[in-house]
């Protein structure tokens, strides 16, 4: 079930990078202190990489990003990769112990304890956060594009907004 939500979620990415230009993924967007789309997809990209070598050695670090500028400027290499990494997810069926690796300033953390389920539901809140940047950076920048409702939107939220 989390990879089928993970699935989804790069689903909705994959459908926005298929519907906008080259240039726009490329574009410094004022609102996001002149960030880019691309640069967004891949810190998203790159976080899902680090998760899915972690199946080598048990370990996920989400600091040590290869951070590949290509990535950033090719939204069709990008798709390529996403597709990717999503049939690496859907092969992936069972959880399994990882030690999560991080360093904050001087102080290094290496040995917390986690899995990879629990990593996978971290990855829906990361991927669904920056997927909210992006929608907040074009909407601002290029009104014309139409981006779904729910882009970007949590699920709760989204629960909540059928409820309440």
């Amino acid at each position: 079930m989390l990879q089928k939500t993970n699935i989804e979620i790069i689903n909705q990415l994959i459908d926005l990078l298929t519907d906008i230009d080259s240039d726009v993924y490329r574009d410094s967007l004022r609102p996001l202190h002149y960030s880019t789309v691309g640069q967004h997809v891949r810190h998203i990209t790159e976080f899902y990489q680090c998760l899915l070598k972690s199946q080598a050695n048990g370990l996920v670090n989400y600091d040590a990003r290869e951070r590949n500028i290509n990535i950033e400027v090719d939204k069709n290499f990008t798709i390529e990769l996403l597709e990717v990494i999503k049939k690496q997810l859907d092969n992936l069926k069972t959880d399994y112990p990882l030690s999560l690796k991080t360093e904050f300033a001087a102080e290094q953390v290496t040995a917390v304890p986690s899995s990879f389920y629990r990593e996978l539901i971290y990855l829906i809140e990361h991927t669904i956060h920056h997927l909210a940047i992006i929608k907040i950076g074009l909407n601002e920048m290029y009104p014309e594009i139409k981006i779904p409702q729910n882009f970007g939107v949590a699920h709760s939220t989204i629960r909540f907004r059928v409820i309440g």
